[in-house]
């Protein structure tokens, strides 16, 4: 067992330095790129964008960052809140799985580009604006992740837990919920980078803070490096919520393994 939660780590160690070498890889040809073009405006140098973030970090870090940060969680932890709930009423009622499914799945093929103008007009450029779109974005990956892992649970368990005397609230908290666990994990790794882009799109349109409004404002002043800048901030920000994630399945899905 030892030996292989010792191979398990070398492996893992492996892939870590292999995505590294790979990053570094990319920025390397990145930076190539822009030096032939020569053309900042077109492709600006990592260096540039770099320069710019550090130039900006009060600004980026302080103020934007915050802003961003406090979408994403708020409408994070709705959408999970409210996919979740229609995800649990499905599972309890076919009744409902029939009537709400085909509804869902509608509300999915409007892009969120074009509601987002709409929401503009019911909540002007507000809060809970950005927060609208991030759920719109989010809640129908996490009920359809949910309802398949509630799906997934052997219908042999289920009639274990009967022969025991359980009744159907004891088979969704011991027995459904813990099937699902996995398949909500995934949900929330996939709902993350969603939830950042959404809010980086409610910024986009107009807000009076938020890094999606920082890159717009470096766009409409021809500031490349500028509009890079706060990209990578956002892509950090997704990978380091994800990574966190990545930590509480492991913490509470030791059984997994």
């Amino acid at each position: 067992m030892k030996a292989e939660s010792g191979e398990n780590r070398i492996t893992g160690r492996k892939r870590r330095v292999i995505s590294i070498g790979f990053l570094i890889l990319l920025v390397l040809i990145w930076e190539l790129l822009s030096a032939l073009i020569a053309r900042p405006f077109l492709l600006p140098s990592p260096s540039a964008v770099f320069q710019s973030l550090w130039e900006h970090r009060e600004e980026i870090f302080l103020t934007h960052l915050p802003a961003t940060f406090g979408v994403v969680l708020a409408g994070g932890l709705l959408a999970v809140l409210l996919g979740a709930a229609f995800a649990v009423a499905m599972d309890w009622s076919p009744w409902l799985m029939r009537a709400l499914y085909p509804l869902l799945t509608v509300t999915q093929t409007i892009p969120v580009m074009c509601l987002a103008p709409v929401l503009v007009l019911w909540f002007g450029y507000t809060f809970r604006m950005r927060a609208v779109v991030v759920i719109l974005v989010n809640f129908f990956t996490v009920t359809v992740d949910l309802c398949d892992g509630f799906a997934s649970t052997r219908q042999e368990r289920t009639e274990l837990m009967r022969t025991f005397g359980a009744g159907r609230l004891q088979q969704f908290t011991m027995l459904r919920m813990p099937t699902a666990l996995p398949n909500l994990f995934t949900a929330l790794k996939i709902s993350v980078p969603w939830s950042v882009i959404g809010a980086a799109v409610a910024e986009w349109l107009g807000a009076p803070a938020g890094l999606g409004m920082y890159s717009r404002s470096c766009m409409l002043n021809l500031d490349a490096a500028g509009l890079l800048a706060p990209l990578m901030v956002l892509t950090a920000l997704a990978l380091g919520m994800n990574a966190v994630l990545g930590l509480a399945e492991r913490k509470l899905m030791r059984w997994k393994a």
